[in-house]
């Protein structure tokens, strides 16, 4: 288990297609199931283990943004010193996929949850080491609304950014975390289309 655990802590693409379960709305006799193994996630997981600002044009039913929750699951659960933020334009969305990681880190083997402690609360799911529960958290995802505000009040280690084209205030939040870049953190925008700044940016038209 401890080799095990070492391959999934350092392979998010095997981690994911091993281990990874979600909930799927549309079958309501399924209570969870595995991550369907597209060549198109696969490739998405590899962009974003290469890239560290990256932009991503989707159609719905996609998994996109299932996937790219679960990779900041494995980035906050396996490494140290994480804070990720998943965005939204509202809170209440930011808190479901939170939840959505919180599901994901539910449905794993006990190796890993026994390595990984979690606990979940409103827009929070924080991770402490075995026997720490009581202490600060190693890591923490933490769901919050649109605009920047948030995010230049914390250093954050990553941003997600969902359904970015219908969030008024996106371009304020990308301002918001280029001091995380330069840091060295991560933004990752997914969105289905819509005209707006995101467009813009998709197509290279942003100075």
């Amino acid at each position: 288990m401890q080799d095990e655990f070492r391959k999934c802590a350092t392979d998010p693409e095997y981690w994911l297609f091993t281990y990874c379960r979600s909930r799927d709305e549309h079958d309501p006799d399924c209570e969870s199931k595995p991550c369907p193994d597209k060549e198109y996630l696969r490739e998405l997981i590899r962009f974003w283990v290469r890239g560290r600002m990256i932009l991503y044009e989707k159609s719905r039913q996609m998994m996109a943004s299932w996937t790219l929750c679960s990779l900041y699951l494995w980035d906050a659960q396996f490494r140290m010193n994480r804070l990720n933020f998943i965005q939204s334009k509202k809170e209440e969305d930011s808190d479901r996929l939170v939840q959505r990681c919180f599901f994901t880190w539910q449905r794993q083997p006990n190796f890993i949850q026994q390595e990984c402690r979690a606990e979940y609360s409103y827009c929070h799911l924080r991770f402490y080491k075995p026997g720490h529960m009581s202490g600060l958290p190693y890591s923490e995802i933490w769901g919050i609304p649109q605009g920047g505000s948030q995010i230049r009040q914390h250093t954050g280690s990553c941003l997600l950014i969902d359904e970015a084209a219908f969030q008024p205030d996106l371009e304020a939040a990308i301002g918001a975390a280029q001091p995380m870049l330069k840091g060295g953190g991560r933004l990752d925008v997914v969105s289905s289309a819509e005209s707006g700044y995101f467009q813009e940016l998709c197509e290279d038209r942003v100075q």
